[in-house]
């Protein structure tokens, strides 16, 4: 009986825990959005969810609200891309962007996504035979790099430097 009470609560623990990725993706985020703001103990983050996540790729959509320039309160709608591009076996890159949803003229890296999708778009002969999950996924983090080119950063410097990619 006690065997069978531990391996439940195995089970249970190990079904329960999100992923390293997803971990890191999340405290990175709750760190960016405080550097970001101009009262950093202002910051607050609300209804996170995980979008997509894999070996090498987090997005989060979540809520923050913190005080503008002027001392008022604005929530707005994110989403945080999250991405770790290994550049050799000991090396590894792992940048981030933040998209704030609520702007019109930002375009989540998910609606990218979806459109090239869609479009077939940059998809060779090997790539349009994937499985639908798998050609989504491509898709996904084809539009996340992209993004990253244009605008994201390397986790921890002031902006993005293309020479270092």
């Amino acid at each position: 009986m006690i065997r069978y009470v531990w391996l439940y609560l195995l089970i249970s623990l190990f079904c329960s825990c999100t992923s390293s990725i997803e971990r890191d993706a999340k405290s990175q985020m709750e760190l960016t959005m405080k550097e970001l703001a101009k009262d950093p103990s202002s910051v607050k983050i609300s209804d996170v969810k995980t979008m997509f996540s894999n070996d090498s790729l987090c997005i989060l959509h979540f809520r923050c609200s913190a005080k503008n320039g002027f001392g008022a309160m604005r929530a707005c709608l994110y989403e945080y891309v999250y991405f770790i591009r290994n550049q050799s076996s000991n090396n590894e890159k792992r940048l981030e962007s933040v998209i704030n949803l609520d702007d019109k003229d930002e375009k989540s890296v998910l609606e990218q996504a979806h459109d090239n999708y869609n479009e077939k778009f940059l998809e060779s002969d090997s790539i349009s035979s994937l499985k639908d999950e798998d050609r989504k996924a491509w898709h996904i983090r084809l539009a996340s790099e992209m993004h990253m080119i244009f605008g994201g950063r390397v986790v921890g410097e002031d902006r993005y430097d293309i020479e270092n990619w």
